[in-house]
């Protein structure tokens, strides 16, 4: 009994850990809906956040993206060619990046550089007390630091989104050309055939979903950050960890119900 009763403590210690936290960040993402509609965002400071988060993500998310794509041309040959269909390479490159691979690697990115840069930012903000006195000075925190974040996390998700696209299916054409001898005119004429554009809208749909979920855990957590480095740290671990796994599953019920 008295394991069992331990059991049921914890049960109900983490299920109230875990309610307590969906609060915090329900309440949290209201108030940066609220200040985001309620008044015009600092015009300045959503182009510079911008420009940080574009420019300091795009480099790497093309280059992770093209030898994706390359990878992706390599296993769609091994599987096809077991049945004769290596010239259907184009199609597996084409799908499985757009429908599959760019949005998600997107998000994973968006996690990775700018995601930890706000966590870490806004989180030094809370301990230096920066953001107190904001609330002192009658600047409201949410409208000057979380709106500018979330308006820009919208607004370069598109243009990643094309590169990504892009950048895939320009490394599914190298390997599959250059390395294993696939007609150029059949890759593309597959890829152009198979690829409709509403999975193209699809796919940004989703990489716009995975963009405002890691803006909100980062900017959560970075709020949200206890004292000390100690408290920063955590605030970037949890803003990688969370928010990766958040688009994760995301990923399984968009895919479900876009194509399911």
């Amino acid at each position: 009994m008295t394991v069992v009763a331990g059991l049921l403590r914890d049960v109900g210690s983490g299920a109230t850990r875990i309610l307590r936290w969906l609060g915090q960040l329900g309440f949290f993402a209201a108030e940066v809906v609220h200040w985001t509609l309620l008044r015009k965002p600092p015009f300045l400071e959503v182009v510079e956040q911008c420009v940080r988060i574009g420019i300091h993500t795009v480099g790497i998310l093309m280059c992770v993206l093209f030898f994706i794509g390359a990878n992706v041309a390599l296993v769609g040959y091994v599987i096809f060619k077991q049945f004769g269909g290596q010239d259907m390479v184009g199609i597996y490159v084409g799908l499985s990046c757009v429908i599959g691979l760019a949005p998600l690697i997107v998000g994973a990115m968006l996690a990775a550089k700018p995601g930890t840069e706000i966590a870490a930012t806004v989180a030094s903000m809370r301990v230096k007390e920066q953001i107190d006195a904001l609330e002192v000075m009658a600047v409201n925190p949410y409208w000057y630091l979380m709106v500018p974040r979330l308006l820009a996390y919208i607004v370069v998700t598109p243009p990643l989104f094309a590169l990504a696209v892009v950048a895939s299916v320009g490394g599914g054409y190298v390997a599959a050309v250059y390395q294993l001898g696939i007609n150029p005119g059949v890759f593309m004429a597959d890829v152009l055939r198979f690829l409709s554009f509403s999975d193209l809208w699809k796919g940004l749909i989703r990489a716009e979903v995975f963009a405002v979920s890691i803006c909100f855990l980062a900017c959560f957590y970075g709020f949200t950050s206890r004292p000390g480095p100690a408290g920063v740290s955590r605030a970037i671990n949890l803003a990688v960890v969370v928010g990766s796994t958040t688009i994760i599953v995301a990923n399984y019920f968009l895919t479900e119900l876009m194509y399911g």
